[in-house]
Order: structure tokens, then C-alpha cells, then sequence
């Protein structure tokens, strides 16, 4: 994508480099410029995505929006309501693209077919660009790092976990090897952390054998993780056909134990006969530190994480912080939210203030701990326990 971009005359004496004169390794080295912005340049992405959305300046508002807000560097992902939106604005967006910018947007991939056809094979997603999209199933698709299939329009994991040394450099390496973004496997992967971090108490280096004591343990998180592979999620909210004038309130729950603080988002809104329809948003779990907190503020931490998810909810789904509403099964973390009258110690205040500065006092409730979906996030589950929940 950097190559897209050059880099204006005054500025190339900041890029010189020295290589062999013609490329040819029996050369003397000379000095050259680079004339376009490279990987590993620091302004680079900066630039990139400046003259991205440089280039639509002057095209609809609707294409504006999809380069501004739905692009994360060269990968676009985005949802409209029917076909024909999809197909005017992908060739709208790819018209302003190349005119303005000379820059090429392809590599397509839907999950309607009908959207495929209308568009050349060439500007098609390479393992799509061959198949005969009449029969042929179309393979699974890596959206920023997600596992997206195409045919039932959900979401898969691919853990891809092999055999690592149990070492600290080994566990570490297959926490990191599960990359959740939005938090579908957050309790799981929860687990393996809080395993490691009791593992990792031991003295020794990132690459000497580990304990056995816990061993059988950590390898049984580990083989839990296959059951990952049969777990999908559907990337729709609701159907389409609810979208337009519908109810829509965003529930956000929390929760703490003394070993992590989670919180999960739900969104609800009603079909056309009135029935409420509950699909997961976003979910998130830390694990808590080992020393120096009570249960009263790992739940105030749990509070805080809450509305940190609701304002990133607000931000990239457009709904407006007065529709959401947040849930504790700790009294007394409503009692700090509610309190006017006795001052509260510094870190208390403070968790207090980061909560009230999003949310308002009267939108946070009370739900006991056998109807909170966070304490999934706070309790630890191995992977064949979410395939049943799911």
C-alpha cells in the first residue's frame, strides 16, 4: 500500500540507502533515494491512510465514510443492506480511488454471490478468483486477522497450536498464538493466562523446563483448544429485514472474582413480531493483579472496563451512550456511583469519575451473579465448555 504514495523531491535525501550499481553484486555501492514510502518508515501508515482518504475528498458521502471509518490501513470491511448498495458503493469507492489517487482497490470478497458477479475476476480475492462461484464453496476468508466464512457468513477460529516447549517462552508463544479481538473466546483464553502466570512464579530463563507439577494441566488447556475449530459465530447482529426503525439498546454486564475482572456487551432489538432478539458485541477479561486489591474494587475495575467498552461500542457502532445500559452484581459498586455525600480515596474516586464521565449513575442496575453472562469471563472455561454454551 506504502508504494501507492510517493514521496515529493525535497524530501527523498530522507530516504537514501546504499546497493550495488545496476544490482549487480560485482558493483561498486552507490547511493540511491527511494522515490515512493516504504514499510518501516514511521510516517508511513500516516501518510498512507491520509492520502487514502485524501483521495475521496470530493466523492459521496456515503463513500467517504466507508474509506474514513471502515478502513483499518489497506483492508476495507464493511456491511450494507442489500446487493445493490454493496455493488454501487464497492464500484464507486474503487472509480474515486483510481481517479484521484491512482490507487487500485480489489481483492473482493462477499458473502452473497450475487454481489461476486458483478465484478471482474481480477479484482476478485485470489483464492475466489478461480472457483465457479455457481457450486464451488468458497474458502474461508482472513479479515484483520479474523477467520471469516464465507458460506454460512460467521465466524470461525483457527488456532493453529502446535507442540511448544514448556517453557515461558513456549506458553507465552501459545497464549499469543489465539488471536481474539473481539472476545468470543475471552474466558478461554483467560484460563491459559492465569495458568501461566502461576507457572511463571518459577525462577529460570524464558527457554528452561518449567515445573511438572502443572504440567498435565497446561497440556490439557491445550488440547481443549481443538474444540475451538467447531465453534462459529454469526457475523450479522440481526436479519436485515429488522434493521431499519428498530429498538436498538446496547446491555453491558460486569464482573469480578480475585483472579480476573471481565465484561461482555449485548446488543438487543426487536423483530416484526415484537420478540427481542440478543447478540454478542465485544467482550474483554484481564486477569487481576495478585496482590494489593480487594473483591469491592476488582469489581469497580470490572465498572470501568464496562464503560470502556461501551465507548468503544459508541464510537464505531453510532449508538449514543444514553442507549446502553450497564449492569453489576456488586452492591457496592453502585453504591460508590450513587454516592454525593462521603469523599472517597483517591484510586476510588478516580474509577468513580472514569465511569460517570460516560455513564449516568441511574443507568447502572443490579443482576445477581447466576444471570451475569460476565462471570463466564471471570470463572475460566475450557473450550469444550464455550462450544456448549454457544
Amino acid at each position: 500500500m506504502f508504494y501507492c504514495f510517493k514521496v515529493i523531491q525535497e524530501h527523498r535525501n530522507f530516504l537514501r540507502f546504499l546497493w550495488y550499481a545496476n544490482n549487480a553484486f560485482e558493483n561498486p555501492l552507490i547511493e540511491y533515494r527511494m522515490t515512493a514510502h516504504v514499510f518501516g518508515n514511521a510516517p508511513s501508515p500516516a501518510v498512507a491512510i491520509y492520502g487514502l482518504r485524501k483521495a475521496v475528498e470530493s466523492s459521496t458521502a456515503d463513500v467517504q465514510s466507508f474509506v474514513t471509518r471502515d478502513f483499518y490501513v489497506d483492508d476495507g470491511l464493511t456491511s450494507t443492506p442489500n446487493v445493490a448498495v454493496a455493488v454501487s458503493l464497492i464500484q464507486r469507492t474503487q472509480q474515486s480511488l483510481s481517479k484521484n489517487g491512482g490507487i487500485r482497490l480489489h481483492k473482493v470478497a462477499f458473502n452473497s454471490q450475487e454481489v461476486l458477479e458483478n465484478f471482474d475476476r481480477d479484482d476478485l480475492a485470489g483464492d475466489i478468483r478461480d472457483l465457479d462461484l455457481t457450486t464451488d464453496c468458497p474458502p474461508v476468508q482472513r479479515s484483520l486477522g479474523l477467520h471469516w466464512d464465507l458460506a454460512s457468513d460467521s465466524f470461525v477460529f483457527s488456532t493453529g497450536i502446535t507442540g511448544k516447549a514448556y517453557t515461558k517462552r513456549g506458553l507465552l508463544s501459545t497464549i499469543n498464538g489465539i488471536f481474539d479481538p473481539i472476545g468470543f473466546a475471552a474466558p478461554v483464553i483467560l484460563r491459559g493466562r492465569l495458568l501461566f502466570r502461576d507457572l511463571n512464579q518459577s525462577s529460570g530463563g524464558w527457554d528452561d523446563t518449567l515445573p511438572e507439577g502443572r504440567r498435565q494441566e497446561w497440556e490439557s488447556w491445550c488440547s481443549s483448544l481443538k474444540q475451538l475449530h467447531t465453534c462459529s459465530i454469526p457475523r450479522q447482529y440481526f436479519p436485515v429485514t429488522i434493521y431499519k426503525d428498530s429498538e436498538q439498546e446496547v446491555h453491558i454486564f460486569s464482573d469480578a472474582s480475585k483472579n480476573a475482572v471481565a465484561a461482555v456487551a449485548f446488543l438487543r432489538t426487536k423483530d416484526t413480531d415484537n420478540q427481542f432478539i440478543a447478540s454478542f458485541i465485544l467482550g474483554k477479561a484481564k486477569v487481576a493483579p495478585q496482590h494489593g486489591h480487594t473483591i469491592p474494587r476488582l469489581e469497580l475495575c470490572a465498572a470501568v472496563l464496562a464503560t470502556d467498552l461501551g465507548r468503544t461500542i459508541s464510537d464505531q457502532l453510532d449508538i449514543p451512550p444514553g442507549s446502553m445500559h450497564f449492569y453489576t452484581d456488586s452492591m457496592v459498586v453502585l453504591g460508590y456511583l450513587h454516592n454525593r455525600v462521603r469523599g472517597l480515596y483517591v484510586y476510588l474516586g478516580n474509577s468513580v469519575n472514569r465511569i460517570l464521565r460516560f455513564s449516568k449513575a441511574s443507568q447502572w442496575s443490579h443482576v445477581s451473579s447466576e444471570r451475569n453472562p460476565a462471570d463466564e469471563g471471570t470463572r475460566c472455561v475450557n473450550a469444550c465448555d464455550l462450544q456448549e454454551s454457544m
